[in-house]
């Protein structure tokens, strides 16, 4: 009887996170409507059949793959897919190094050559987490020489292992037909390709990130030392950008909720130790590289952002919307990290929360540019190549093809409310979802941080295409018995 109502309980609380997904995806289908008018308004007339001409062909696409193609044969031609079009990318486009991401390649090659200067100074030493990058990249470069296109090549590589990873989380959770959609998905995400040809470190922090998803979902705790990869990967996807608190959040409450409540003695057991081995093995293996960076020489503090209140004070910031401010940068961080820096802050963030009605204000614009407004890979890829044409174009049926994902979305979420699942593994992004947009209400925005959660979306979203052709399959099942 009790095992009965924890099954109730479980079920009503995964219909509460169908509902809060459902009401996020409906606001971004809204924010990127107003995009399309307000930004793209010289296409908006056409904007509509394009939407629909491409949940069409998206539709038809999937049929084929599903149809045609032993499971072999399709993994093949996915890994294909994502690689081909990332590679010739990176060919086609030489984008140059900038902003951040040219400052931690130039310390990843001072590093290369043994030199760590780099690190003392204020980037590094207010944000040592982004170190973990850095001297990923001087491995690299120790290892194959200084080859910019070698670490294009592993941006490629990254993506298309992330691809791998979201086809077979989504095929378990779901079902293949699902999980081939999925994987269709992301082998084509526009800004993904055309991200392919930065060095940031989303690629490889996302790919780590994911294929610990992977070995949690597939394996879950059953397998005897499973644990142990899925906090390396967990840990190591942190150490190159620092996610694990959201992500260890959403890990234990999706295995309190699947792997603890309602289940036996022994199983509640098993439960809790392995989860007590992944956070072990998890701030382990994080300490042992930071306790290396400080031995060696590299830094004098450990992986941490010495700072943790900056990101705040960026993104309760009215003026800019969330997005970086130079007034706010020329204020705070000419001063030293320490107490008068922290107070100063403490009393900017008290000031901008102040007045509730400006705060949800706020917290409505900074959801509407985040979630609604054109994605930035164009600039980040293209923005000093002189392709302005390119870039518009690209990014304009990114923002297509994410409303009719979204709306993809929307099925699959209004399906997984109303049918009864087996089974609530999905659950676990969902509370990534959640958790990741509720976490950019408050700190810094820039559309490029979509992303991480991206792969979140098509996973949900694949879903609902599988919904539109197990409808449409019924309905012709039943028009040939009227025949």
């Amino acid at each position: 009887m009790l095992t009965i109502q924890w099954k109730r309980f479980n079920s009503l609380l995964a219909k509460c996170l169908v509902i809060l997904c459902l009401l996020i995806f409906a606001f971004t289908i809204w924010d990127s409507y107003l995009t399309v008018k307000e930004t793209l308004f010289v296409r908006t007339l056409i904007s509509a059949p394009i939407i629909i001409l491409i949940m069409i062909l998206l539709i038809l696409l999937t049929y084929l793959c599903n149809t045609y193609f032993s499971k072999t044969t399709f993994i093949i031609l996915l890994t294909l897919c994502a690689f081909t079009a990332r590679f010739i990318w990176i060919l086609k486009i030489p984008t140059p190094i900038e902003s951040d991401f040219a400052l931690m390649y130039e310390s990843a090659v001072q590093a290369a050559h043994g030199d760590y200067s780099f690190s003392s100074s204020p980037y590094y030493t207010t944000w040592v987490y982004q170190l973990g990058f850095a001297m990923y990249q001087a491995f690299i470069i120790k290892l194959f020489g200084n080859h910019i296109f070698i670490l294009k090549l592993l941006n490629v590589l990254y993506c298309t292992g992330t691809t791998l990873c979201v086809y077979g989380i989504t095929s378990k959770i779901f079902n293949e037909w699902t999980g081939r959609v999925a994987g269709i998905l992301y082998a084509f995400f526009i800004s993904s390709i055309m991200m392919s040809s930065v060095l940031t470190n989303e690629h490889l922090a996302t790919f780590l990130f994911y294929l610990g998803f992977y070995l949690l979902i597939t394996k879950g705790l059953h397998s005897k030392y499973t644990w142990i990869f899925i906090g390396i990967t967990l840990a190591l996807g942190n150490i190159i950008r620092p996610l694990g608190s959201l992500v260890l959040l959403a890990v234990i409450i999706y295995l309190f909720l699947h792997g603890f409540l309602g289940k036996d003695k022994q199983t509640m057991f098993t439960t809790t130790k392995k989860l007590i081995g992944i956070l072990i093995v998890f701030y382990a293996v994080h300490y042992i590289v930071s306790s290396m960076f400080i031995a060696t020489g590299i830094t004098k503090y450990p992986l941490s952002n010495r700072d943790p209140l900056w990101k705040f004070v960026i993104g309760l910031n009215h003026e800019t919307t969330g997005s970086y401010s130079v007034s706010d940068a020329e204020q705070i961080l000419r001063l030293e990290i320490g107490e008068e820096r922290k107070a100063l802050e403490m009393k900017l963030i008290k000031e901008r929360i102040a007045d509730k009605e400006k705060l949800f204000t706020l917290f409505g614009d900074k959801f509407s540019y985040m979630w609604g407004d054109l994605d930035s890979a164009g600039y980040w890829s293209l923005n000093q190549l002189n392709k302005k044409d390119l870039s518009d174009t690209s990014m304009e049926y990114e923002k297509y093809m994410y409303i009719a994902t979204m709306l993809f979305g929307v099925i699959g979420l209004l399906s997984l409310l109303f049918t009864k699942q087996k089974n609530f593994h999905y659950t676990l992004f969902l509370l990534l979802i959640i958790g990741y947009i509720t976490v950019h209400f408050l700190i810094e925005v820039q559309t490029r941080y979509r992303y991480f959660i991206i792969p979140s979306f098509f996973i949900i979203q694949s879903y609902g295409i599988y919904v539109i052709h197990r409808c449409m399959g019924k309905k012709l099942y039943k028009c040939k018995l009227k025949k």
